[in-house]
């Protein structure tokens, strides 16, 4: 009895106490000074920035430019909407070009700008519940083959029957008199866009937003769990399409004249690649990633003196190789690693 004790005695001296576990959680807490200081001073910068770009870049061409990136931004930033249930689509600028027609027609019935936008969000939903159904039953490729063909579908017969190769209706797009021109247009489009951008932060950080992400990472664990994956896609789908369409008004404000060729499905393919790099599924990045490509091409024409017409997706495809090769989350991850070090932060 006395050897047993012995025994368990040295064996509890030779085994090393276990050391308490380091590992921690870190829980957002409040953010220090150097991180308030910091976000501070670039709201102070950027807000100003904002108000002032398209005189301070009047130098550099038309404000038609930065307009134009707005309205790219839109539409990437509904492609990444889509990214949040983890879809590739190919058929934003079907959705674009519906917006387009949508605001002739009732522009032409007397209709108030104001009261289109709301009007061509919701009369995007039937569309939407058409891309909808092929997300319910298709997924990755298939599902983006399956946006393509509907791009396709829509443009040889809705797009050319109504917009032909010149723009074919038969007065040109009235703007609202409120955005004459295209400074005026700037703010609007501006103000637009963050909006838009804030709706869809606040449905991200949602339980909305949570049980998407939820339904991203594993449909059956979703579906076990007593929810139901098609709203939830349905949703999303409509969300995207709203954005595009929403896009595509706005499109038709700035061009006037609007020919069927400007929504090529091809053309959706360089939009999926501006969301790519933004951050697949970012809003910021999907908005930096619109304006820049853009917005860029546009000055670089203006200040060329037109040399570099044509050369555009050349610019735009060199940027993208550059950044994808470089940063695989896109500006997202730039941006962020940047913002991080400014505020001093490890994560």
């Amino acid at each position: 009895m006395s050897a047993v004790t012995e025994v368990r005695s040295a064996t509890l001296e030779a085994t090393p106490a276990t050391p308490a576990s380091t590992a921690t959680l870190h829980l957002p807490g409040r953010p220090s000074a150097r991180v308030v200081a910091v976000r501070l001073l670039g709201l102070a910068i950027l807000v100003p920035l904002l108000l002032t770009a398209p005189y301070a870049l009047k130098w550099a061409g038309p404000a038609y430019a930065l307009d134009f990136g707005l309205i790219v931004a839109m539409a990437t930033l509904s492609i990444s909407v889509l990214a949040w249930i983890g879809e590739i689509t190919l058929a934003t600028l079907a959705h674009m070009g519906m917006g387009v027609i949508g605001l002739y027609f009732l522009e032409r019935h007397g209709v108030p700008f104001l009261l289109v936008l709301p009007i061509m969000a919701v009369a995007s939903i039937p569309v939407s519940l058409v891309i909808g159904a092929f997300a319910l039953r298709l997924r990755g490729v298939y599902f983006a083959i399956a946006t393509l063909a509907f791009g396709y579908l829509a443009q040889k017969t809705f797009f050319q029957t109504y917009l032909g190769g010149q723009g074919g209706f038969d007065q040109v797009i009235d703007r609202p008199p409120f955005v004459s021109d295209d400074y005026r247009l700037y703010y609007l489009l501006m103000g637009s866009l963050l909006a838009v951008a804030v709706v869809c932060a606040l449905v991200r950080r949602s339980w909305i937003g949570t049980r998407i992400t939820a339904l991203r990472d594993s449909e059956m664990a979703f579906a076990v769990l007593g929810h139901s994956p098609a709203r939830y896609k349905l949703f999303t789908v409509c969300l995207a399409g709203a954005i595009a369409t929403v896009a595509g008004v706005y499109y038709g404000i700035l061009q006037q004249v609007v020919p069927a060729n400007y929504f090529s499905p091809i053309l959706a393919v360089l939009y999926f690649a501006y969301a790519v790099v933004g951050g697949f599924g970012s809003i910021g990045g999907a908005i930096a990633a619109g304006i820049v490509f853009g917005t860029v091409p546009k000055y670089l024409d203006s200040l060329s003196e037109g040399r570099f017409v044509g050369y555009d997706q050349f610019f735009a495809g060199f940027l993208a190789l550059l950044i994808v090769l470089t940063a695989r989350g896109g500006l997202h991850e730039v941006g962020g690693r940047i913002w991080r070090r400014i505020e001093g932060r490890r994560t």
